[in-house]
């Protein structure tokens, strides 16, 4: 063998790292995700990543999860919209499980 470990499927990486394979496919569409196109042609593209890009994924995913926490200041109790836009916004998250934005 000549050190290079054989490719992974999208399946399999999904699988590994507990992302869902619609997000990374769509990633690997739009270019955000590092892939390796296997296959000539554009009508089938047979998408698959190396252990790096893997390992690359997951440190993207790590400092984009952290880059992203913000504080969110709390509302002022006295203050009666801020408290119904808060409590909308709970009620939408529990509901859809999406942050409302």
């Amino acid at each position: 063998m000549n050190g290079i470990e054989r490719p992974y499927t999208l399946p399999e990486v999904a699988a590994m790292t507990g992302l869902s394979l619609r997000m990374i496919e769509r990633g690997c569409r739009n270019g955000t995700i590092e892939h390796t196109p296997i296959g000539d042609g554009t009508k089938k593209q047979h998408r698959r990543m190396y252990p790096h890009q893997v390992q690359k994924l997951l440190a993207d995913r790590a400092k984009r999860s952290t880059a992203n926490v913000r504080a969110v200041a709390a509302p002022d109790p006295d203050d009666d919209i801020a408290a119904a836009i808060a409590a909308s916004r709970q009620l939408h998250t529990r509901r859809t499980g999406l942050r409302a934005a």
